[in-house]
């Protein structure tokens, strides 16, 4: 239970005052070509990307209300869903589809956030115990989701777009990014939000994650929009603060302040836009 109040808490922390486009529970924005990005009450975004021949779910947010639904209205093609990485904001809509995709580190991690009980837990601490009116709440009959691996290179084939699989592991084992190389888009998940947590049980050391951040560095000149899974889309630039972030942290020339929350304690640094909260015993 300690461990899922942890991780839980890492939405609280990031969780945007963005308001709900349609008035519902969830906010839906046509951010570039056939890309939309669906606000999950302000608390994480889901995206949706639609080729000529499928669609792709990345991520399934909370799983309080009916995601299936909201995407049904954008979109009648066959869905492939995935999922950034284990966490319960990113899987927890997961019963509402048949089959997601996941890092194999990372599928314990989603069996254990995906049931309702964690659900439940979930929207008391990260949606302040607001819960969707009876409209939106799911009506379909929920799945027994298949978690399918996936690893480095991977492709999704959307037909006329493709997304490609990246391993980033740091803020869990089997964290990916997904990278629409001809749109020059790079979806995120947790791996680069303006605040990213590298404290709790699951995270890696961060000399890791430092290794996962200057492996996008060296790939600036396929994308130049990262979309995170918390907050608004940002240039690709951006990983260079997180790169000399990280990298003042390991060398000790950049501020270290005490960093508090009810997740625990930690230590956090800032570069540019880019903030680290980490264990220093975990370096």
């Amino acid at each position: 239970m300690k461990k899922m109040i942890l991780i839980l808490a890492l939405v609280a922390i990031v969780k945007s005052a963005t308001g709900q486009a349609d008035g519902g529970w969830f906010g839906v924005k046509e951010i570039s070509r056939g890309v939309y990005r669906i606000d999950d009450h302000g608390s994480v975004n889901v995206y949706l990307v639609v080729g000529r021949d499928s669609a792709l779910v990345i991520d399934t947010g909370m799983g309080s209300a009916d995601l299936a639904s909201c995407i049904r209205k954008l979109t009648d093609k066959p869905l492939i869903v995935v999922n950034t990485h284990g966490h319960p904001d990113h899987t927890g809509a997961n019963y509402q589809f048949k089959k997601a995709y996941i890092h194999p580190a990372d599928i314990k991690e989603a069996l254990a956030s995906n049931n309702p009980e964690n659900r439940k837990l979930a929207a008391q601490n990260m949606q302040r115990g607001e819960v969707p009116s009876e409209s939106d709440l799911f009506k379909g009959v929920p799945q027994n989701t298949v978690l399918a691996p996936i690893r480095e290179g991977y492709i999704f084939q959307l037909g006329g777009r493709k997304l490609k699989v990246i391993e980033t592991p740091g803020h869990t084992p089997g964290e990916i990014v997904l990278l629409d190389a001809e749109n020059k888009l790079l979806f995120t998940g947790d791996n680069d939000n303006t605040l990213v947590w590298l404290f709790l049980p699951v995270c890696r050391p961060l000399h890791e994650y430092l290794a996962s951040l200057q492996k996008l560095q060296g790939m600036l000149k396929d994308f130049t929009t990262i979309l995170p899974g918390h907050g608004i889309p940002r240039s690709s630039d951006f990983i260079n603060d997180q790169v000399n972030c990280v990298k003042g942290i390991l060398n000790g020339s950049i501020e270290i302040r005490p960093y508090n929350s009810f997740a625990g304690d930690a230590s956090m640094a800032t570069w540019g836009q880019a903030s680290v909260a980490f264990d220093p015993k975990n370096l």
